[in-house]
């Protein structure tokens, strides 16, 4: 079926309207034969069927529009359609009835003058009085009556006359470019209701709308699912019976905007915000948008750490820390059982022992898991700008400051762990403030108003014995026993050394893979060597020295020269010196020699690649080159 039909009453109507339609086009157009009570019956049928918009004349407009719940279009009676009736009547001085409903015997005085005949307006206010109304004015001596198809055929039927009135294509015409801008209308209306409705569905908000009499009008499905009641059962009704305890006709009569307020549906908390809906001046309803504590939570949680470029993830487990000591496996155990609380954990141990490692492998194991992993070397930012890295700061705070500010490091840890390394390198006058954040658990930006919560595991580290700087008054000794609740005191490799072997062959794969090399030998004398060695840089000094000989291709230096405190002595034994230059000054060698002699073992193991030579030397192809070709020569 079609969106609009044209319902003629009459056969000349149905011709009228078939033919607008085609010359005009209409593809979403129908027309139908039906009068009065059959038309009702018809139209019925025809809105079953899908038709959205119908277009009548006289009695049937009005059975129509009380009827039906889709709109009913009028075909007006004009002055032309009633002035073309008197010219079909011949006699002038025969007394005519005009009959009909309201709408089509409206402004007829007016016509009269117009019209030779004597006139007499009968007005008909229901289908069923129009026998006895006609059959009144016809014991009256009137035997003349104009009117529609309906009235024509009770007037027939008392052996009077009967004039139809004819309707012009014009009226027809405007009836059904009016059902056509209806239809249109509606569409936009449908469309501009569907767009609102999806996208108050779409929003994380739970969003509550009612109009001037407290019906509500929205309900979207984050409100369905906090309230656990369908819109079905709540769109439409009384706003305070459907959902009990709701401010929003407050907000209506007093016009009042709030924010941010909290309130409770059942179990669930929620932060509310509403405000009046303003049509000219004056209150037209009012909506609220709410949201959950928990969801808002999260939520915030995700901005603050999409602030940043970095992804703030600890990378390693316990699984990944490489050893085979005692000690370092008593401590892996305590540092196991530590990561099962929130409580504050103070890592100690020289650098390059793997302290971070340690910490990493402690968030990973623990409750806060899936929360970021914030890690800040202490010493590495500069003291004017601690304070802002720390506790973040507002648009306009201070010269160079980002533009809409930026977060620091508390709230990007929020709901995780916050590791502080170097602990000992915080200026004095900021360890206070710090201390504070960590009792109060809020944190205010600088150049900003408000406190922010935090929910943060702190974990800090140092190389220096904290216990006493606060002794020396170096360090507060209110946030040292703040932060100093649960100890790990991480070994050096001096105090492991069974580790060294095993961490050595750890590091040779691992370089041998990054650099594509063939991994060097580890032989027992260079073992041997290794694992006398003094390694004041720790893990981390015997992982560079594994580098440097991985892309060397070999261990053959450590033979030759000792890279620290002289903790190697020469293999003869006899005295010889343990500083490489002074055995270089020994055997007499010039600077150029020297230099071939270097060039000379680095293209050596590096297998004769000219590009890895050069890499290591530090100096270009072309550089490379010219030198080997002036030695040749």
């Amino acid at each position: 079926m079609k969106d609009i039909v044209v319902l003629a009453p009459i056969k000349d109507i149905y011709d009228k309207a078939v033919q607008l339609v085609k010359e005009r086009n209409y593809s979403n157009v129908d027309v139908v034969l039906g009068n009065m009570g059959e038309g009702l019956v018809i139209a019925r049928e025809l809105v079953k069927d899908g038709a959205k918009i119908i277009v009548t004349r006289g009695g049937t407009y009005k059975l129509l529009q009380a009827d039906l719940s889709i709109p009913v279009v009028e075909i007006k009676v004009s002055a032309f359609d009633v002035l073309e009736s008197f010219d079909r009547i011949g006699d002038a001085d025969e007394v005519v009835g005009v009959a009909g409903y309201t709408n089509v015997v409206y402004g007829f005085d007016i016509l009269k003058k117009l019209i030779p005949n004597k006139v007499v307006k009968v007005e008909i206010t229901s289908e069923g009085d129009i026998h006895s109304i006609i059959e009144g004015y016809k014991n009256k001596g009137i035997k003349t009556y104009i009117g529609d198809a309906n009235i024509i055929r009770i007037a027939e039927g008392l052996n009077c006359r009967g004039i139809v009135i004819h309707s012009q294509k014009e009226s027809i015409l405007s009836a059904i470019q009016e059902a056509r801008r209806i239809q249109k209308a509606t569409k936009d209306e449908l469309f501009r209701a569907e767009q609102i409705s999806t996208m108050a569905d779409f929003v994380r908000d739970g969003i509550v709308a009612i109009d001037s009499n407290e019906l509500v009008t929205v309900f979207n499905r984050t409100a369905e699912r906090i309230y656990g009641l369908a819109s079905r059962d709540v769109i439409g009704r009384k706003v305070d019976k459907a959902i009990p305890g709701t401010l929003l006709p407050y907000t209506m009569i007093t016009g009042d905007v709030q924010t941010g307020e909290l309130a409770s549906v059942g179990d669930t908390r929620i932060t509310c915000n509403r405000a009046p809906i303003i049509v000219n001046n004056e209150a037209a309803g009012a909506v609220a948008t709410f949201q959950e504590v928990t969801e808002l939570q999260s939520l915030e949680q995700k901005v603050r750490r999409s602030l940043v470029d970095n992804g703030f993830t600890a990378r390693y487990q316990f699984s990944d820390i490489i050893c085979r000591s005692k000690a370092m496996k008593e401590v892996i155990e305590i540092a196991r059982e530590y990561s099962r609380y929130d409580t504050p954990v103070h890592v100690c141990g020289e650098s390059g022992v793997g302290k971070e490692l340690l910490c990493q492998s402690m968030h990973n194991e623990g409750s806060r898991k899936n929360g970021p992993f914030v890690a800040v070397n202490c010493a590495a930012i500069p003291p004017n700008l601690i304070e802002s890295e720390f506790f973040g700061y507002e648009e306009g705070s201070f010269t160079g400051a980002r533009k809409k500010g930026k977060p620091g490091v508390f709230e990007l840890a929020h709901n995780g762990t916050l590791f502080l390394d170097e602990i000992s390198e915080i200026p004095l006058e900021l360890q206070g403030r710090l201390l504070r954040v960590l009792q109060e658990k809020q944190v205010m930006r600088i150049g900003g108003g408000k406190l922010i919560p935090v929910d943060v595991r702190i974990v800090t580290a140092s190389n220096k014995y904290l216990k006493k700087m606060a002794d020396n008054e170096e360090f507060r000794k209110d946030l040292f026993f703040r932060i100093n609740v649960l100890t790990l005191r991480l070994p050096p490799l001096s105090r492991r050394k069974e580790d060294i072997p095993v961490l050595a062959e750890h590091f040779v794969g691992k370089y041998a893979k990054i650099y594509s090399k063939k991994p060097p030998e580890i032989t027992a004398r260079i073992r041997e060597i290794l694992m006398n060695r003094t390694y004041e840089g720790n893990i981390r000094e015997l992982e560079n020295i594994v580098e440097r000989s991985v892309i060397l291709g070999s261990f053959d230096l450590l033979n030759e020269e000792i890279i620290t405190n002289g903790s190697i002595k020469n293999d003869e034994g006899n005295g010889g010196s343990d500083d490489p230059i002074l055995e270089i000054a020994r055997k007499g060698l010039d600077l150029k020699t020297l230099e071939i002699k270097y060039i000379e073992k680095v293209l050596e193991s590096s297998s004769g690649n000219i590009g890895e030579a050069s890499r290591i030397l530090g100096i270009n192809r072309s550089t490379l080159w010219r030198k080997i070709k002036r030695e040749d020569g």
